[in-house]
């Protein structure tokens, strides 16, 4: 980085600041704004002057410790490579705003290697702020690193329990929280102690207990031990990240070289235990689809307790594999349902991977989900990796299960519909991916085969162990479904559009 690099004021020249993309960029891809409040910008008011090379104003990362940080180091390590690739500085402690910015360094600019080529493009200002507010005023690559929901809940619990208060909990120090045990290929520098790997084995029945407790509000003894294993994970259930042996199928919490990285899922809180064995089937179900699927394992524990284990595709032999979500990629606010649509995400997977191989697995995605009532899609249940060649490809499917959506409806609509979404509105969105009729009419109709006999794949996989209450809802809805996407007198039976 160069040693005249500074964080100024307004009065800087374009070519030294310039606002992010992230804010509002993607509103391209949208066919009309459907949320003007998304587009969020912060007006730079900071009227002192701050030399973002300098480590001398980093504060250390300790236990009980007031102060806050001013400055993260970011390194990619995609691959098995390691270089910074840029800084970020607070400037909460110069103006008390919680104000970002961001500044690649000189080696990312050098290497070339585009990781949001979108929203935060290597080539424009040397100094990018105005991150939006719904990214925590951070790049939308880094604020994909951080977990949501139970990682955020263990972070904060864990905070309060040390004394600190959410005024002296910034982005930067959850950023040193996750360290480099976050998700995709980048790691934070200074490091908390629980950022580091975990080398402590837990046994999944005595986690599963243990987050059952952490859940009813108690269990802060826990809370250390849970931040080190499922800290970082995105998502509303309690996660965890394990380790399997290749050789036996033991599963351990402890980081061991040659072991398999996976990730394991508990139910929420007041969640029966049977959503485990649920997505188990929906995992099963995209395999007989065709859709790409990582390895999973379903769990029955004891004392009425249940888990879900993935295998992980941002690890490949202990090699971190980049990877960023749909949100990340467009700067889309994944918490405002309609914020983007399927027409959308085809477009961004076609921008983002320039293969329109890619787009029609993405609507084959989008049927999936339509037909097995899958309606918690929005833009962070999309991802994107990064291959040792430098193509990006959309990930294997994850967080598919069966879901109302809010209010019954999807988070992102097929052509303007998001409730009940019939066969000529698919087909629509097939001439939109460059599909033909006849395939994709072929797409619609095996995926509805498959659906129509969710029940007895559910009974075969996992036996007695979803209730038949709750087979016969699942099964009700995806039939009303995939009555939808049967023949019909808009597209007259032949699979034309409309």
């Amino acid at each position: 980085m160069p040693a005249s690099a500074q964080i100024r004021s307004p009065t800087s020249k374009p070519d030294e600041m310039s606002d992010s993309r992230t804010s509002c960029g993607w509103l391209w891809l949208l066919a009309e704004p459907r949320n003007s409040k998304a587009c969020f910008c912060q007006s730079w008011t900071a009227s002192k002057t701050f030399d973002a090379t300098k480590t001398a104003p980093i504060v250390s990362v300790q236990r009980g410790s007031p102060a806050m940080l001013e400055q993260v180091n970011v390194f990619y390590e995609g691959w098995g490579e390691r270089w910074q690739w840029g800084t970020l500085v607070s400037t909460t402690a110069l103006t008390g705003r919680p104000l970002i910015v961001f500044e690649y360094s000189n080696e990312a600019r050098q290497r070339g290697l585009e990781l949001s080529s979108y929203t935060l493009p290597l080539e424009g200002g040397k100094l990018r702020r105005d991150f939006p507010d719904h990214q925590l005023y951070l790049p939308g690559p880094v604020y994909d690193s951080l977990p949501d929901g139970w990682g955020m809940l263990l972070m904060d619990r864990l905070f309060r329990r040390r004394g600190l208060t959410t005024a002296r909990i910034g982005p930067l120090e959850r950023l040193a929280y996750i360290g480099s045990s976050a998700m995709g290929a980048m790691t934070f520098e200074p490091v908390a102690p629980e950022g580091q790997e975990s080398d402590v084995h837990i046994p999944l029945e005595q986690l599963a207990a243990d987050v059952k407790q952490v859940l009813r509000g108690n269990g802060g003894e826990f809370l250390q031990a849970l931040l080190l294993v499922g800290g970082s994970p995105q998502g509303a259930r309690p996660k965890a990240l394990v380790y399997r042996d290749p050789e036996t199928g033991g599963f351990t919490t402890a980081a061991t070289p040659g072991f398999e990285a996976w990730l394991i899922k508990f139910p929420a809180k007041e969640e029966h235990a049977e959503v485990c064995a649920i997505e188990m089937v929906y995992a099963e179900c995209l395999r007989m689809c065709g859709i790409e699927t990582p390895d999973t394992q379903y769990f029955n524990l004891p004392d009425g307790l249940a888990a879900f284990a993935s295998k992980r595709f941002d690890r490949r032999d202990g090699l971190r594999i980049p990877m960023q979500s749909l949100a990340a990629f467009t700067g889309a606010n994944y918490q405002s349902p309609g914020v983007l649509d399927y027409v959308n995400f085809l477009r961004a997977t076609q921008m983002c991977t320039n293969d329109v191989r890619e787009m029609a697995r993405a609507f084959e995605r989008a049927v999936f989900n339509v037909a097995f009532n899958n309606r918690y899609d929005h833009p962070k249940n999309f991802a994107y990796i990064l291959s040792q060649d430098g193509q990006w490809r959309l990930s294997p499917a994850y967080d598919v299960t069966f879901c109302e959506g809010p209010s019954g409806y999807h988070q992102m609509d097929v052509m303007g519909e998001a409730l009940e979404i019939s066969r000529a509105q698919m087909l629509r969105l097939a001439e939109e991916a460059e599909i033909s009729p006849d395939a994709a009419a072929g797409v619609i109709d095996s995926m509805c085969d498959v659906a129509s006999r969710f029940t007895a794949i559910a009974e075969n996989l996992c036996p007695q162990v979803i209730t038949r209450d709750t087979l016969r809802m699942i099964q009700s809805r995806i039939d009303q479904n995939v009555a939808r996407l049967h023949h019909s007198q808009a597209d007259g039976g032949h699979g034309r559009f409309s």
